[in-house]
């Protein structure tokens, strides 16, 4: 046997000897100094024939109660997809003159989202006491999809509307525009729970440091709102401009949420997951801008109509997400999540292609939509 091996192992024998006489817990590196170089070892790992009951328990009480930080900030870059869960009816249908007169050629679904950009930022403390509180803010910017579908003559709007307006139940052109934005502010208190564990008797060298686990019940208030705007633009003929129907929405959303968060931190790796759910009052407003035709400047077919309502939404989210420790304090974060938001007023549901005094006064709620993707970021804690 190497002379330094059989002296690291003396070294080792000893302190465990004079650590159960003296009564004193014997550490356990978490296996990160304070640069981030991983601790090594050094040796095989002890049996427990080669370790008293005594001196594996004296062993394991070392896994103490953890973290030994107190605070934590989260940055992630988000890249989420989104669904277009908007009621489908038409939105272009052939026109008399076509082959197919009437049938559905565009459907406010036909339109489809690009991947979205987005950002989460979380500050958070753990105090001593097993109580923690958190701030944070979610928001996706940006979120578009369109359609576009041309045919001279052969393309019209669906409804009495596209027959009132000139123009519009020959039309050459018909493109729907759908652009999006969401905005999350939470604040939270956790009761949490973390304790360190670890084998000094495991065969991998990472399980034999030791590793701590979390476990945090949520409980807090959010503000969610969604604005959107649909714009339904249509050329009628050769040479002229496109006019287009408008709508706005304003989604805003104030409730209380619970939730579960469970951490384990291992070595230099660290897994995350978060399941939060929120019931909501809402506040729903949308929209509509003035309706015209280029073959008719100055003259107005519907005039600008706007309503609001209250009602109940719910707000889920789920964030799993591993970390990678460059050092005691900064990680590298990766993962996946999900947003789900239920009772609110998307865009495209407001286009009403009837044509009576009180159309486009009405909104209609109950939208939903569900957004998923991957987030990239960094973490700091101490």
């Amino acid at each position: 046997m190497d002379s330094r091996l059989a002296v690291k192992a003396l070294g080792l024998l000893l302190t465990v000897f004079v650590g159960a006489a003296a009564g004193q817990a014997i550490p356990v590196s978490d296996g990160l100094e304070a640069d981030g170089v991983v601790n090594p070892v050094g040796i095989a790992a002890p049996t427990e024939e080669a370790i008293s009951e005594e001196h594996l328990a004296e062993i394991r009480q070392a896994c103490r109660c953890c973290p030994e930080w107190a605070n934590y900030l989260v940055f992630d870059m988000l890249f989420l997809q989104r669904d277009n869960a908007t009621t489908d009816r038409p939105i272009a249908v052939g026109s008399d003159v076509s082959p197919n007169p009437g049938v559905p050629i565009l459907t406010t679904q036909s339109m489809q989202f690009a991947t979205a950009p987005g950002v989460r930022l979380f500050y958070g403390h753990r105090g001593p006491d097993g109580v923690g509180w958190e701030v944070g803010y979610l928001g996706v910017y940006g979120m578009f999809a369109d359609a576009n579908v041309a045919s001279a003559d052969q393309l019209a709007v669906p409804g009495d509307l596209g027959q009132a307006v000139p123009g519009w139940a020959t039309a050459n052109v018909e493109r729907p525009t759908y652009t999006s934005s969401l905005n999350i502010v939470e604040t939270n208190l956790f009761l949490y729970d973390c304790c360190e564990t670890c084998d000094p008797c495991s065969s991998y060298e990472c399980l034999r440091r030791s590793r701590c686990r979390c476990t945090d019940l949520i409980g807090g208030f959010f503000w969610a709102g969604l604005n959107e705007q649909a714009n339904l633009n249509v050329t009628c003929c050769e040479g002229e401009s496109p006019t287009a129907y408008t709508v706005n929405t304003a989604s805003n959303m104030f409730g209380a949420q619970v939730g579960l968060r469970r951490r384990a931190d291992w070595c230099r790796w660290a897994f995350e997951r978060t399941y939060k759910v929120g019931l909501a009052g809402t506040s729903l407003y949308q929209s509509g801008g003035p309706i015209t035709s280029s073959l008719t400047p100055g003259t107005i077919y519907r005039d600008p109509q706007a309503d609001s309502i209250g009602g109940v939404g719910l707000l889920s989210q789920v964030n799993l997400t591993a970390v990678y420790r460059i050092n005691r304090q900064w990680g590298l974060r990766a993962g996946y999540n999900f947003i789900w938001l239920a009772g609110v007023a998307l865009a495209p549901d407001q286009w009403d292609f009837t044509d009576t005094a009180s159309s486009g006064s009405q909104l209609v709620n109950g939208g939903g939509l569900f957004l998923h993707g991957a987030n990239l970021g960094l973490e700091r804690r101490w």
